[in-house]
């Protein structure tokens, strides 16, 4: 399933693998400031979890879920659960354990409660984010329905780009799709596209990849005190580029703000 977003603010969550603790304090933190709440996937498998982990991550995200102010992308550690059979779905950090608690805890919330992708402004958010080639396949006219259609199609068994790993993450794949392309070697920026995603961790850097109007690549990598960013303008779409693109799995240091057109980094 896919959405658009008309709220004029909107807190990005970057990805939580059971830390749903951290991702309620950044929510109290900014409630006041956003309208809406988007949650960029991978819920679950922090990697030496267990059952007991999982259950208090399901039952949060449960909750969660019934919120009508919240948005819960996909990811591939949160596919693994909901279409355990698929051929495409397997993530390490899969138990058979924690597949029994997930099954009893979120019964009657399948893979239509979450969304593949939504826009925010001009910004286009999914877990892992589209490469070039397939958007400049796909075209930005009805690019959500389109993705919404291949999810569809992927959750009756068959295979999905959307679900592809590549090589940089370990798969036979040309390259990763939506649910797993890799920000440091695969992710490059498209013009006329401007994504935010997860899916490839950095603790406490937040990074961006852009186009300048003159079809120079630029990335940023920002760094911040406890207390705030450095003092410096972001990137933002409009003349002077022609993309712009950040990768917010920080590992629960930093989450963005959408305001009208423009990103905000903030202390998580």
């Amino acid at each position: 399933m896919t959405t658009t977003i008309s709220h004029p603010s909107a807190l990005v969550v970057g990805d939580i693998h059971t830390r749903f603790d951290a991702a309620d304090k950044t929510i109290a933190r900014y409630t006041t400031r956003c309208q809406r709440i988007v949650f960029l996937g991978d819920y679950f498998d922090a990697f030496g979890d267990g059952p007991q982990e999982m259950r208090a991550t399901c039952q949060w995200l449960r909750r969660s879920l019934m919120a009508p102010t919240r948005t819960h992308l996909l990811g591939n550690h949160d596919l693994a659960y909901l279409l355990p059979l698929h051929e495409q779905a397997w993530c390490p950090g899969w138990t058979p354990k924690k597949q029994q608690v997930f099954d009893e805890e979120m019964a009657g919330f399948g893979i239509s409660s979450f969304r593949i992708a939504c826009q925010v402004g001009p910004w286009l958010l999914s877990h892992a984010g589209i490469h070039g080639e397939r958007l400049d396949a796909m075209g930005s006219l009805g690019l959500l329905g389109q993705l919404e259609r291949e999810l569809a199609r992927a959750c009756t068994g068959e295979r999905s780009w959307l679900f592809d790993k590549g090589p940089d993450r370990g798969g036979t794949d040309a390259g990763g799709g939506i649910l797993w392309q890799d920000w440091n070697g695969e992710f490059a920026p498209t013009a006329g596209f401007n994504q935010i995603v997860g899916h490839t961790a950095a603790n406490g850097v937040a990074r961006a990849k852009c186009l300048t109007a003159s079809g120079t690549h630029r990335a940023f990598e920002l760094v911040s005190p406890a207390t705030s960013f450095p003092n410096r303008p972001l990137p933002q779409p409009g003349p002077e580029w022609l993309s712009v693109n950040w990768c917010l799995d920080t590992l629960h240091k930093y989450a963005g703000i959408i305001e009208g057109d423009r990103l905000e980094l903030v202390v998580a």
